[in-house]
């Protein structure tokens, strides 16, 4: 068993809201809703192998996902040893009534993003603030944390004539500082360094970037995958910045989103 420290998987590329700057460019709704078979497909790929101390379900927004429940009852069943970790804006937890029984039995807990503090967006957050309070008061058990994201929110990449464009960094300089160091995404079966990478893919094909040169790092990355050695599976998670770390930014520049309800203001 290889034991790593996280292991992230979105249950969702979707997103209802538009956070500017979104690490898993969530904001650029590019992705759509994970299904079950690839779910079980992901587990299976490492399960047995890999020993997270923590897996962590998220998106994108899960809640969007009709099959959450199945997801997180199949992330437990691969790594029964693991904490468990769920993470939602929790816009649409109406939609899962049985989801406090489920994290519970599967012993995961729960963070609640809190994006920004528009009044747009502080009305509907209010609403949630309600629903996490009924939860808490049926299902005392239930760890579930708010925690204030839009307070550490830092800028990830540049936007020039409306298109995400990378940095020109020190690759050590910039993982240095990365809040994502430590973030592995299982996605098609593989193991990626950083959700950046994960999903640039996808971005680049909804916003048409095939033609800039300054992305070519990224679509050279190579993920790890589940034909890999135990060597070079080890290998991967020992390894700390990559030439890719010098597309991202080499200092924290912080970045403040205005209304995530609203998507012209999604850049």
């Amino acid at each position: 068993m290889i034991e790593i420290p996280n292991l992230e998987f979105h249950a969702a590329h979707a997103c209802n809201l538009y956070c500017a700057q979104c690490s898993h460019y969530s904001n650029f709704h590019a992705g759509g809703i994970v299904s079950v078979e690839d779910a079980r497909a992901n587990f299976e790929a490492w399960q047995g192998r890999l020993g997270p101390k923590q897996i962590a379900i998220l998106g994108g927004e899960p809640t969007l996902n009709p099959d959450l429940i199945q997801i997180i009852e199949l992330a437990r069943s691969a790594f029964p040893d693991s904490s468990g970790l769920f993470v939602t804006n929790g816009f649409f937890l109406d939609r899962h009534p049985d989801l406090p029984r489920a994290l519970l039995d599967n012993g995961f807990r729960m963070d609640v993003s809190q994006h920004g503090n528009s009044p747009a967006y502080r009305k509907q957050f209010t609403e949630v603030l309600q629903r996490l309070a009924e939860w808490r008061a049926a299902y005392s058990a239930l760890k579930i944390t708010v925690r204030e994201s839009h307070k550490g929110w830092r800028q990830q990449y540049r936007m020039i004539d409306g298109k995400p464009m990378p940095f020109d960094s020190s690759p050590r300089a910039a993982w240095k500082i990365c809040l994502q160091r430590s973030c592995t995404q299982l996605f098609k079966g593989h193991l990626w360094k950083c959700p950046a990478l994960a999903y640039f893919a996808t971005m680049e094909r909804k916003l048409r970037l095939e033609a800039i040169p300054a992305w070519q790092l990224f679509r050279d990355y190579k993920a790890c995958p589940p034909t890999a050695s135990d060597n070079e599976v080890r290998e991967f998670f020992a390894t700390r910045e990559i030439l890719q770390c010098g597309l991202c930014p080499a200092c924290k520049i912080p970045f403040h989103h205005q209304d995530p309800t609203n998507k012209e203001l999604q850049r």
